[in-house]
């Protein structure tokens, strides 16, 4: 979904000018990296290795994906 999308859905009150303002100045790759290190470390805090095992794999749409510890969202 795109900006002006979200600028004429949403119920926010913000303008398109506005949003574009913004992701002009917050959404950059520091900052994407910054919430993707937050949300993987959130992830792993919540993970229960009783329920979910030791987290050697993963399953998605009936598919099996290995991963190893090299892979930037296994760290």
């Amino acid at each position: 979904m795109g900006i002006e999308r979200v600028a004429v859905t949403g119920k926010h009150g913000e303008s398109e000018a506005t949003l574009r303002r913004v992701r002009h100045m917050f959404a950059n790759r520091a900052n994407m990296r910054a919430a993707l290190v937050k949300l993987v470390n959130a992830t792993f805090a919540a993970r229960d290795e009783m329920w979910w095992g030791s987290g050697t794999a993963c399953v998605s749409a009936s598919g099996r994906f290995d991963f190893w510890s090299s892979n930037l969202m296994a760290e």
